[in-house]
């Protein structure tokens, strides 16, 4: 099988991220930029394509990658991660393992966390439809042809860049369970990444519950309640924030999502 990495990026003027991310592989680069424009480098027998343009949000890049993907297995990437060296091997062993997998949700390690809780996976098996708080795309690899024939693609309405800051991974996985996609998680890690800066979290505060009311609205039109109360009691350790308040502001979020404005353009 042939392996590829699809990373969002911004504003790069050459290839220098495949070696500060450490990469070995093919690589597919959507730069948002100040223009518009297509290369490639060819490095230890790989192949990196670099699509430039100046859209905006990373719904719109991550499908820019998808639209230019060509192997059989691929990894989705920020370009803030630095990959272990083996990390081609680890992912093809495991889907050459598990051959009735079309997804597979791996570990990796982090820096710079605060109060960011990441999921860590302790043995390999198949997910269940209700795995929640993922902790980013960057731990998606997937069979390029089970997400063509699914025709699974990125939301552009929320994520770095987006109307709503976050979630755009987590409903392109909803969308896999629901087209009936296996899904796997894996006990391997495939690098680390530091969150020293982000393009969308500044806090647990209210633009944060904000933004997840609109995802839970549009994720789950009909049980969005009920995910709402979950997600304000299951962060009760991360902030100070009341109950009352954070449901307040995801209620906010889906009045928000109803008109699609930004949390900046619902309080001005």
């Amino acid at each position: 099988m042939k392996f590829e990495i699809l990373c969002v990026t911004m504003h790069q003027k050459d290839f220098s991220k495949i070696k500060s991310m450490n990469i070995h592989s093919d690589v597919v680069f959507a730069n948002q930029c100040d223009q518009t424009g297509y290369s490639e480098y060819q490095f230890e027998n790989h192949i990196a394509k670099m699509i430039s343009t100046s859209t905006k949000g990373v719904g719109i890049n991550r499908n820019l990658t998808l639209m230019y993907a060509s192997a059989d297995i691929c990894l989705l990437a920020d370009d803030d991660i630095v990959y272990r060296e083996d990390l081609e091997l680890v992912i093809l062993n495991e889907f050459d393992k598990h051959p009735d997998a079309d997804i597979f949700i791996f570990n990796y390690d982090a820096i710079n966390s605060g109060n960011r809780k990441i999921k860590k996976f302790k043995k390999t098996k198949k997910s269940s439809k209700f795995l929640r708080k993922m902790g980013g795309g960057i731990r998606i690899a997937f069979r390029l042809a089970s997400a063509k024939k699914a025709n699974l693609w990125f939301t552009t309405l929320f994520g770095g860049g987006c109307i709503f800051p976050c979630g755009e991974d987590s409903k392109w996985l909803i969308d896999a369970y629901n087209k009936h996609l296996n899904v796997y998680v894996s006990k391997e890690s495939i690098g680390t990444v530091s969150f020293g800066d982000s393009s969308w979290f500044n806090g647990v505060n209210e633009r944060y519950f904000y933004g997840f009311g609109a995802f839970y609205k549009d994720a789950h039109p009909i049980s969005y309640p009920l995910w709402m109360l979950y997600f304000a009691i299951r962060t009760t350790k991360m902030t100070k924030m009341g109950f009352l308040k954070k449901v307040h502001w995801m209620r906010n979020g889906v009045k928000g999502y109803k008109k699609l404005l930004t949390y900046e353009q619902f309080i001005a």
